[in-house]
């Protein structure tokens, strides 16, 4: 039956309403331009009824409640008056009918990638990519259609939504950021802070109020990196983390030990270095001797470094070996109290006896009175007995007269114990 059938047999209960099949788009056209007086408009909740006529804007109705239907006449609804076709004796309204959903349109999908930022814990320039979902929704129907889609046929679904995706991720450009500058946090973790991007994000969306259009809500997302950028990262956290290990190292041990111990971690290093080097049948020989030269360095240099470089404050602490050269097997002899006394050589071409240098420096050395032979702190006055300490002299063996260092308690020649 035509819309004039209803008019002629004064018909009152012509149904328009969105078709279920229509039910998921947006904008929804209903194809009949006429419409009978006292049709029975039915307008679902989660939508607005957008009346044009002439491509001019008459009104907008939303539901009539549940179970309830908007009956078309100009008593019930005065701005219907604008649409009534007079040739037909005041029986037609002649309109463009829109149905808009205004319910929450979730799980709209975003994503790209990001400008390049400066992560302000590694201090290397990173590209990320942002993916996810975000919420919003037509807040002002008649708004969304004029200033927006305009009056025509059927708009899909695609066209509005790459609209919205484009402003929502326009938005994300320019937050996140921005977000990692104030924050001073990593660009790897920008996920444990969902909520206060999507804040963000919602405060720095383009205003689409002038189309009708809200945003609601940041969904979930994802940061993630090209496998260029993730191996790029990763390097660079193992550097931070060797110099934040350090860093903690020279807290806790001190400027002056910190340097021991990075002068035994440089000798460590060349030594074992060496020990990577040689050919076949030449590389364990060579790795271990590597390896315990390595040892010894770090052990003198840690040495110098307390107590000072040759010809700059003495020798180390305990003197030099009496003996030039390196030792046969059986390695290093030990070293007896006082350090090893030094080589000169006497006329005749014979090897004369040798003094160690003195103890003294903090760290708990001492040196020998010359006046009462206590074994006192190093200073200008014995603590002992008060005399001027002058410099330790070198005492004679009972035994086989070498000289031997000052508190020497047996002669590093014939082993004989040197009196006090």
């Amino acid at each position: 039956m035509g819309i004039m059938d209803f008019v002629r047999g004064g018909v009152q209960e012509m149904i328009i309403a969105r078709p279920d099949a229509a039910k998921q788009h947006i904008v929804y056209k209903h194809p009949e331009r006429t419409i009978p007086k006292w049709s029975q408009l039915t307008i679902g909740a989660d939508e607005a009824a957008v009346f044009f006529r002439d491509g001019a804007l008459v009104g907008v109705l939303r539901t009539a409640g549940v179970g309830q239907r908007h009956t078309l006449d100009t008593g019930n609804i005065p701005f219907l008056s604008n649409l009534v076709d007079s040739v037909t004796g005041g029986n037609i309204f002649i309109t463009d009918l829109y149905f808009v959903t205004m319910r929450p349109i979730r799980d709209t999908k975003f994503g790209g990638p990001l400008q390049a930022m400066k992560d302000p814990e590694l201090e290397i320039t990173v590209s990320p990519r942002i993916f996810g979902t975000f919420q919003w929704r037509v807040a002002e129907p008649d708004r969304f259609i004029v200033n927006y889609l305009g009056l025509g046929d059927q708009t899909s679904n695609d066209r509005v939504e790459s609209f919205i995706q484009t402003k929502f991720m326009n938005a994300a450009k320019k937050t996140v950021p921005n977000f990692v500058i104030r924050q001073k946090i990593e660009v790897q973790a920008l996920g444990a802070y969902h909520d206060e991007l999507g804040q963000t994000f919602l405060q720095k969306c383009d205003d689409l109020s002038d189309i009708g259009v809200q945003f609601l809500g940041l969904g979930d997302f994802s940061i993630n990196f090209s496998e260029e950028e993730m191996k790029r990262l990763q390097e660079a956290q193992d550097k931070y983390a060797e110099i934040k290990a350090k860093k903690r190292a020279k807290d806790e041990l001190g400027a002056g030990n910190y340097m021991q111990y990075a002068a035994a971690e440089a000798m460590l290093g060349a030594g074992q270095g060496m020990a990577k080097g040689g050919g076949e049948g030449g590389g364990m020989m060579q790795g271990g001797m590597g390896f315990g030269m390595g040892m010894a360095m770090a052990n003198m240099y840690g040495q110098q470094v307390q107590g000072g470089m040759p010809g700059q404050g003495g020798p180390p602490q305990g003197g030099y070996p009496q003996q030039g050269g390196y030792p046969q097997q059986g390695g290093y002899p030990q070293q007896p109290p006082g350090g090893y006394p030094q080589q000169t050589m006497p006329q005749g071409g014979q090897t004369a006896p040798t003094m160690a240098a003195p103890q003294g420096g903090p760290g708990g050395s001492t040196a020998i009175c010359t006046q009462c032979g206590a074994r006192v702190p190093p200073g200008k006055f014995c603590a002992e007995c008060g005399a001027q300490m002058g410099p330790p002299q070198p005492k004679p063996c009972t035994g086989c007269n070498q000289l031997n260092a000052p508190g020497a308690k047996f002669c590093a020649n014939c082993g004989t114990r040197t009196p006090v």
